[in-house]
């Protein structure tokens, strides 16, 4: 059986390879996050005859940036672990002294699986990954909003300080169309009667 743990970063993940005994089949090898970095991993890994049927994989839950080649391995048919950063502290410690290169990350998630010490986070399909990005992106764009609203009062307050009573909604179709015509107390005192009914309409 072989062990692959997998450091994830931004630009550049890093794999090690050991097999059952826990011993490091070779150093580390760098890949990018990309298809070509993912394929580099998959032809190592054929070179010491490693398939679907006799690897487990494991990587670390880092921001987003292991969802992508998750869902690679998957899709090749690997059995694929993520756990959560804290779940692998016990065994960084304990091996730190056994590494000394930047392979230690790596090399310690390989060893959480050979173990099989760990809790592997529950992921949901991807139409529901999807819904939650699509919510998240959602919140951020109401938060936004709720920004550009915030400043836009503190604006009317500085030049304007009476327009909040002038509305019972600020921000309705009636005030902003005004506003965007005559932006300021000197403009507004020059629209004539009929014009100003004809806003309201």
């Amino acid at each position: 059986m072989f062990y692959v743990g997998i450091d994830v970063a931004k630009q550049n993940h890093e794999a090690s390879i050991i097999n059952s005994n826990g011993k490091l089949l070779d150093k580390s090898i760098s890949f990018s996050n990309s298809k070509a970095g993912c394929n580099k991993l998959i032809t190592v890994l054929e070179r010491f005859e490693a398939n679907t049927s006799n690897v487990i994989i494991g990587m670390e839950a880092t921001g987003h940036y292991w969802v992508s080649l998750y869902s690679y391995l998957i899709d090749l048919g690997f059995d694929v672990y993520v756990i959560n950063p804290i779940q692998s502290d016990a065994f960084r410690k304990m091996y730190i002294r056994q590494t000394k290169n930047d392979s230690k990350d790596s090399f310690v998630v390989a060893q959480i699986m050979r173990f099989g010490q760990f809790t592997s986070t529950s992921l949901a399909d991807e139409d529901i990954m999807a819904l939650r990005q699509l919510s998240r992106y959602r919140l951020a764009l109401v938060d936004e909003c709720s920004d550009w609203k915030r400043k836009r009062i503190a604006l009317l307050d500085q030049v304007f300080p009476e327009y909040s009573k002038l509305f019972s909604d600020t921000f309705g179709v009636t005030s902003r169309e005004l506003l965007s015509k005559y932006p300021t107390p000197e403009d507004m005192l020059s629209i004539d009667t009929d014009t100003l009914c004809r806003f309201s309409n």
